[in-house]
């Protein structure tokens, strides 16, 4: 989940092209349809993926908008230049897209989060998991499955995604698509109309701070050194990430190191001007 300008400005997709994934289906061979006016990988793998992210509707109707903006918005850019389009695997990008926040479930059985690590990697690794146990997903090599992990693992991570490969790098660019300002050139105006009049984005900012600041009551070890601790200091009562910080961690070496070399000098750098 992308929640500033600034963070979809850093996702600029790299102009060289890189190679598909060896299973890929070519774009022209991939059976369509159209939702909210906008034509999209209609194969049974995605029909599933949109199934499955229906039932966050009850509890988080929010969430289940939001993914499906994330493809929607992501399908109409690529719809909109051909060459791209060609480069990018189409069913991956419709799959990594619906689920690439699965670790955003609430649901006190929710079967996406282990309460282990940052929702990042709980939501990629969620998705391969569905995807190895999906009747199709022996269409889907090693190779396929690190690309879907990595485009959901690497979603707030600024400017990492930007250097690995094409469809790594469309699933974090669809999530910045999907915030309502600003627009991108990319998209055409009536296909943002379509997607957010059908999907509305009428409560994202009220969901996204409500998810985010649960993460840090559930599962604070999980939000230190993350974005997400903000929401914990903020929110909170009792929050503190302190002595769990990589600060606290060098400041502890630091006074490990002076009590084992006491007499090894170090001179700092001059100070930045």
């Amino acid at each position: 989940m992308k929640f500033s300008a600034g963070l979809i400005s850093s996702l600029a997709v790299a102009g060289t092209a890189i190679a598909a994934p060896s299973k890929k289906c070519p774009a022209g061979t991939l059976p369509t349809t159209t939702i909210a006016g906008v034509e999209v990988v209609d194969t049974q793998i995605v029909r599933d993926a949109h199934e499955l992210v229906k039932a966050f509707i009850p509890l988080q109707p929010y969430l289940y908008n939001h993914v499906v903006r994330t493809w929607l918005l992501g399908a109409a850019a690529l719809n909109n230049n051909a060459t791209l389009k060609a480069e990018v695997d189409l069913e991956l990008h419709a799959v990594g897209s619906l689920l690439h926040d699965l670790g955003w479930d609430q649901r006190d059985d929710t079967p996406f989060n282990t309460h282990a690590y940052r929702f990042e990697v709980e939501s990629g690794a969620a998705a391969q998991n569905w995807v190895k146990a999906h009747p199709d997903g022996k269409n889907w090599d090693a190779q396929r499955l690190e690309r879907l992990y990595d485009g959901i693992a690497l979603q707030t991570l600024i400017g990492v995604p930007d250097f690995k490969n094409i469809d790594t790098q469309w699933i974090v660019k669809s999530i910045g698509f999907e915030f309502p300002q600003p627009r991108s050139p990319l998209i055409p105006e009536q296909f943002y109309d379509s997607v957010q009049g059908n999907f509305t984005n009428s409560t994202l900012f009220r969901g996204t701070n409500d998810t985010f600041t649960r993460f840090a009551v559930k599962d604070p070890e999980t939000t230190y050194n993350t974005f997400l601790a903000v929401f914990g200091d903020e929110y909170v009562a009792g929050y503190s990430e302190k002595g769990a910080r990589l600060f606290d961690l060098i400041q502890g070496g630091i006074q490990l190191e002076l009590g084992q070399y006491p007499d090894v000098p170090f001179t700092p750098l001059p100070p930045v001007a």
